[in-house]
């Protein structure tokens, strides 16, 4: 798993404006991952807090939800990214997607 400020700098190779669609989209996703259990529970208090301040969509926002993501469904993840023209991004994650 990469670290917090590796992601950090991959979500920086992610364009603004896709902030808002990718951060509904990587929610949707946790919420319905059969491994939620692998979320550890100071990453959910810490997208509680964000999504309390209307802050999923920042570049903060975002990488911890791609954190997130990744722990509780990898290939899902990796699909996502691919589904929104991030295939790099994904790829710099070590996902492989088709």
């Amino acid at each position: 798993m990469k670290s917090r400020a590796d992601l950090r700098e991959i979500v920086g190779r992610v364009p603004s404006e896709l902030y808002g669609d990718l951060s509904m989209d990587l929610m949707d996703l946790l919420l319905a991952a059969k491994k939620g259990d692998r979320l550890p529970s100071a990453s959910v208090k810490k997208l509680l807090q964000l999504w309390r301040r209307d802050e999923l969509d920042t570049p903060d926002g975002v990488t911890l939800l791609l954190e997130a993501a990744l722990s509780v469904d990898p290939e899902g993840t990796g699909r996502l990214l691919a589904s929104k023209g991030l295939s790099e991004v994904a790829g710099k994650l070590g996902l492989e997607v088709s």
